[in-house]
């Protein structure tokens, strides 16, 4: 039996507002030339269907989704006589830019591994929330649909790369070895590629997909970010000493370095935030 819920409406439009949630035991065929009025996601949870929209035809298998913005023209229907779907529906003041800021398209189609299915237990939590009448105020929601989006980022992919988690989970034992090694000078791109096995380049690249920046630079970002807890919290120690501490071979390097990343030098750093003045 389908079941759809629509909660209350909040009196002032959220950022995130969910305008309905459920699920389709037995999905019929759905067309819809102008599309739905609002953001609409829809997953399989059993069986498999088939979307189109905008002259693509998507297979939706079990862990698959694709997500709907606004106005998108699309149909979809049953794939060998049986397909279970779950569906949320929403908008909100910042809706769209969430979106877009995740550098999704207006129609984008989504696969994530069962062996830790947060994505449909999120959905399935948020169908009881809304069951129950758990929410009136709709804050509640609106976090879920924001926690439901990064779901989505992280665990899930949109092409045929693994998802955000599986490939920083690649680069985890290197994260791990820098949050202990950075002070060490010596560290080099030769040194953290190593580590992975893996080439320079590879390293490079792999670093701007998960944090737009090369692997060095993430080094001296954590350095900087090293810099920035120890100067307030250690007033006795010089500019000079914390600049070695975390890493950097002399003072000039550290000061400039520092400046062009937060715009201050670490002195007027120290001196905003905390009760040192000791340079």
């Amino acid at each position: 039996m389908k079941k759809r819920i629509v909660p209350p409406t909040p009196a002032e439009l959220l950022p995130l507002q969910l305008e309905s949630i459920g699920v389709s035991p037995k999905q019929e065929m759905m067309e819809r030339p102008n599309g739905y009025p609002y953001f609409h996601w829809l997953q399989t949870l059993a069986g498999e269907g088939e979307l189109s929209t905008n002259g693509q035809v998507w297979k939706m298998t079990e862990c698959s989704g694709v997500l709907l913005t606004t106005g998108t023209p699309h149909r979809y229907e049953a794939k060998n006589g049986f397909w279970h779907t779950g569906f949320i529906t929403f908008h909100g003041s910042m809706a769209a830019s969430f979106v877009q800021s995740f550098g999704w398209n207006i129609a984008e189609r989504f696969q994530w591994e069962s062996g830790n299915d947060q994505i449909t237990k999120l959905l399935a939590d948020m169908l009881a929330t809304a069951e129950s009448g758990g929410d009136p105020s709709g804050w509640q929601f609106s976090s879920d649909l924001y926690r439901f989006l990064t779901l989505l980022r992280t665990d899930a992919r949109t092409d045929n790369r693994p998802s955000m988690t599986k490939r920083l989970e690649r680069v985890q034992r290197l994260l791990d070895w820098l949050e202990v090694e950075f002070a060490d000078p010596g560290i080099g791109l030769i040194e953290m590629a190593s580590l992975l096995n893996i080439g320079e380049r590879q390293l490079n690249e792999k670093f701007r997909e998960l944090f737009g920046q090369t692997a060095y630079a993430y080094l001296i970002q954590l350095r900087i970010r090293k810099a920035k807890e120890w100067l307030p919290s250690r007033p006795d120690w010089t500019v000079r000493r914390i600049g070695e501490a975390v890493g950097f071979r002399d003072a000039s390097h550290f000061v400039a370095t520092f400046r062009r990343k937060e715009g201050m030098t670490p002195e007027t750093y120290r001196k905003l935030y905390g009760a040192g003045t000791i340079s």
